[in-house]
């Protein structure tokens, strides 16, 4: 039976290597702690894993960075079934450090192994189709592996058909680039990533995962100061929706905005084929009010990047173009399709410096909160999903339970899961680009 406070058991665990032939190295009693990061910006895993050995048996594997762990980790349950089932390469051994005679302790960093043969595997190839076709393409071919377009607002992209070669990239630098490339038609961004829940490469979009309900809707995440202090002795489905730790110290940069031309940015690209410039004016204010329009964001929020007071010169701080941005592009290479930068429109060209506000308003707007694993695993959640978190107010009011500007539905952009003997705890950056009026639920 599982002990009180155990939030997870290695169900297995062992080292392999292609000049072991057949043979594994069970090492689960001897793993300390394990950490993986998930992130919207990376199509790999990665992390690290402590492993304590007294019998010399990494003496006898001769570490060469050729190694493979392969973790299945469960509930702590008797008999339950694994709920993360993942091999890494052991690419480096970051640290050993001797105990004693007898006893050593190996830090090592890991990579899922997709990213590793990446990186060996520069190409160049001419592809035929939607960007989200062209990276699935890729992907399968190069690197055996299967991309998740569930993640897609109607499973494809607004670019349409085009033609891409690729310039001897290797295969993930190249999706990457199509990635950026890629939006919705409303212009929000791309993403290309991976998650511990599974062995497919999900290609998603900020419309989608923006209409998804939070996971952890019903019982959302809460921080109070006293609560936190005192979550040890709480009861245990109590202690588990407890936010840990918060640090809000990233939550706004106005400068970051208006030098990454958030608030409002101009566009021109000339097409040295035909001569045309087309151009595009594009605001933040303008970006939200068509995603509320199109109900992505819920009509009654409100924008939550920057004081719509604020005046310079006595003018709204929307009304500037703080980035002018200018491409030169060259139309009709292909009679069939289009090139990589092609497209017909001011409205169309206009999508690439959505793309880059609403991806700079996400990074602009991070703050870090740390909680425990137990609703993310069982939940299965993960980046790309959505995390409801309250905050009780500091204020001393009846009628103000919660921080209206903190508390709501956030992002999840990136995880730092840790597991540690029996615990299992999240260190997650999350991301919001709304407030919701009233937000007290």
């Amino acid at each position: 039976m599982a002990g009180q406070d155990q939030q997870f058991k290695i169900a297995e665990a062992f080292i392999t290597s292609d000049r072991f032939l057949e043979k594994e190295i069970e090492v689960s009693t001897n793993i300390y702690e394990i950490v993986i990061y998930e992130d919207l910006e990376a199509a790999w895993l990665s992390g690290s894993v402590v492993i304590t050995d007294s019998t010399g048996f990494m003496n006898k594997i001769q570490f060469k960075g050729s190694e493979y762990l392969t973790i299945r980790l469960a509930g702590a349950e008797e008999n339950s079934e694994p709920i993360i089932d993942k091999t890494f390469l052991l690419y480096q051994l970051v640290k050993n450090v001797k105990a004693n005679d007898a006893s050593s302790t190996y830090l090592f960093n890991m990579i899922e192994l997709h990213a590793f043969e990446s990186a060996m595997k520069p190409f160049s190839r001419a592809y035929k189709g939607s960007i989200e076709k062209i990276i699935s393409q890729i992907l399968n071919g190069e690197l055996n592996k299967t991309v998740d377009l569930s993640y897609l607002t109607n499973g494809v992209t607004a670019q349409g058909e085009r033609r891409y070669v690729v310039p001897y990239l290797t295969p993930l630098e190249a999706c990457e680039t199509l990635v950026d490339r890629g939006t919705t038609t409303l212009g929000s961004p791309l993403f290309l990533y991976s998650s511990i829940h599974d062995e497919n490469i999900r290609l998603g979009d900020l419309d989608r995962m923006l209409t998804q309900e939070a996971f952890n809707k019903s019982v959302p995440y809460i921080y109070s100061q006293s609560a936190t202090q005192s979550a040890s002795s709480l009861d245990q489905s109590l202690a588990s929706t407890q936010i840990l730790g918060i640090d809000l110290k990233s939550n706004v940069n106005a400068m970051n905005q208006v030098e990454e031309g958030v608030l409002g940015s101009f566009y021109t690209n000339t097409d040295v084929s035909t001569g045309v410039s087309y151009r595009a004016r594009v605001s933040f204010k303008e970006t939200f009010a068509n995603l509320q329009k199109n109900e992505i964001i819920d009509p009654s929020d409100k924008q939550d990047v920057y004081d719509v007071d604020q005046l310079i010169d006595g003018e709204s701080l929307d009304t500037y173009n703080s980035i002018y941005w200018h491409q030169v592009s060259s139309s009709n290479l292909y009679l069939d399709y289009k090139s990589y930068h092609d497209d017909n429109t001011n409205s169309e060209f206009a999508l690439k410096v959505k793309n880059t506000i609403l991806r700079q308003t996400l990074l602009s707007n991070m703050i870090s909160i740390v909680v425990p694993g137990i609703a993310f695993l069982f939940a299965k959640a993960t980046v790309g999903d959505i995390l409801s978190m309250n905050m009780l107010s500091p204020i001393d009011d009846p009628n103000e339970i919660y921080d209206e500007k903190l508390s709501g539905d956030y992002l999840v952009y990136r995880t730092k899961h840790v597991f540690r003997e029996t615990t299992h705890n999240i260190t997650c950056d999350i991301t919001k680009i709304s407030q919701a009026t009233g937000q007290t639920s």
